[in-house]
């Protein structure tokens, strides 16, 4: 079962320190509610629960870095207004690129993670997601345009 919901919540999440998070939460969730599983069907059940604890760690921690780039704005009024400029101008980019990377699907977001977040050359995110490295290619091509797209249409 651990093993199951441990490869469910990969699917989802990039750090090792989230998915055992994520995979504690699932094994506690699925003993409080044993007597809901339906007898052979326990691996597809424990698998769903592991991704709704993987998705739920996902949108905690959106939720935590939108709050951070808000907070961010109370510094703004101890600079200069040159600087003050500046840091709106990053600010309102940060939370632009938030809202169109929320848009995403979490397959979307993870490729892009590995690639530019995590910095592995597009042979090594084909290796981790188990894809063809020109896959990975196409759809790196095809999320920048549309990245590049939805921010121009933003402004």
């Amino acid at each position: 079962m651990r093993a199951a919901a441990t490869r469910e919540a990969r699917r989802y999440l990039l750090a090792s320190h989230d998915v055992d998070d994520a995979v504690q939460e699932a094994l506690m969730r699925a003993w409080r509610r044993r007597a809901s599983c339906r007898g052979e069907d326990t691996l597809p059940w424990m698998r769903q629960i592991a991704r709704n604890e993987a998705l739920r760690l996902l949108d905690r921690r959106r939720t935590r870095s939108e709050r951070e780039l808000l907070d961010d704005e109370t510094l703004l009024s101890t600079v200069s207004d040159d600087a003050a400029e500046e840091a709106t101008e990053n600010l309102l980019r940060k939370l632009q690129v938030g809202q169109v990377m929320g848009q995403l699907s979490v397959d979307d977001r993870r490729l892009l993670a590995l690639r530019y977040a995590k910095d592995l050359s597009q042979p090594e995110v084909a290796r981790m997601l188990g894809i063809p490295e020109g896959t990975v290619k196409v759809r790196l091509h095809r999320l920048r345009g549309r990245l590049r797209k939805e921010l121009e249409t933003s402004r």
